[in-house]
C-alpha cells in the first residue's frame, strides 16, 4: 500500500498510535502550514493524543471552503493501487476528503485490505445486507488532471496534498 501510494503523489508517515498527533503537527510544521485544521468527528480519532499538540487547533465538524487543512480516518486502504476508502457519515463528513487544499488521512494498519473486492466484502460486514453508506469514495493521492497542455497538475479538483499516517499496531 504504501509505496503505491507514494507513488501516486502522497506522503506516508509510520507511526505508533501515541505519535499520530505528533505526526500531524510535525508534517503541517514541515510544510508551512496551518496548525490548524477542520476534523472528522470520529470516535477512532478522539483515541489519539491531540491534547498534547498545544499549538494545533482542531474544529471537528464538515469541511468549510475557508479550510486549509482536513483531517479524516479511513474505512479502508486498497494494497494493489495504494487507493483510500472513505464511507461517508455523521463520523465522516465527504467536504473533508474534498474542499481543503492538504487532507491528512489517519489509516490503522488493520485496515489495508489487498484488493477492491475485499472492501466490498467488509462494506457488507459493516452496514448489513443491502445496505451502504451514502457515498463511498476511493481516493489515489492528491487530486490531479493532465487536460491542459497534457501536464500533470495536482489540486485541479480537490486536496493537492495527502499525508497518509499509518499507525502500525
Amino acid at each position: 500500500f504504501c509505496q503505491w501510494a507514494e507513488t501516486n503523489n502522497a506522503t506516508i508517515a509510520r507511526v505508533t498510535a501515541g505519535d499520530v498527533a505528533g505526526e500531524v503537527t510535525a508534517y503541517l510544521a514541515r510544510n508551512n502550514l496551518p496548525a490548524r485544521a477542520a476534523m472528522a468527528p470520529s470516535p477512532l480519532l478522539e483515541g489519539y493524543d491531540w491534547d498534547s499538540q498545544k499549538m494545533l487547533s482542531l474544529r471537528r465538524g464538515r469541511g468549510e471552503g475557508s479550510d486549509q487543512v482536513s483531517i479524516t480516518g479511513a474505512f479502508a486502504a486498497i494494497a494493489e493501487t495504494g487507493t483510500l476508502v472513505m464511507a461517508s457519515g455523521p463520523d465522516h463528513p465527504v467536504t473533508l476528503n474534498l474542499l481543503p487544499d492538504t487532507h491528512i488521512v489517519v489509516l490503522r494498519e488493520a485496515d489495508i485490505v489487498g484488493g477492491y473486492e475485499d472492501v466490498w466484502v467488509r462494506l457488507r460486514e459493516r452496514y448489513g445486507k443491502n445496505l451502504m453508506p451514502r457515498t463511498v469514495n476511493t481516493i489515489t493521492g492528491p487530486s490531479r488532471t493532465g487536460d491542459i497542455e497534457q501536464a500533470m497538475e495536482l489540486g485541479a479538483h480537490g486536496p493537492r496534498r495527502m499525508h497518509i499516517v499509518v499507525v502500525r499496531e
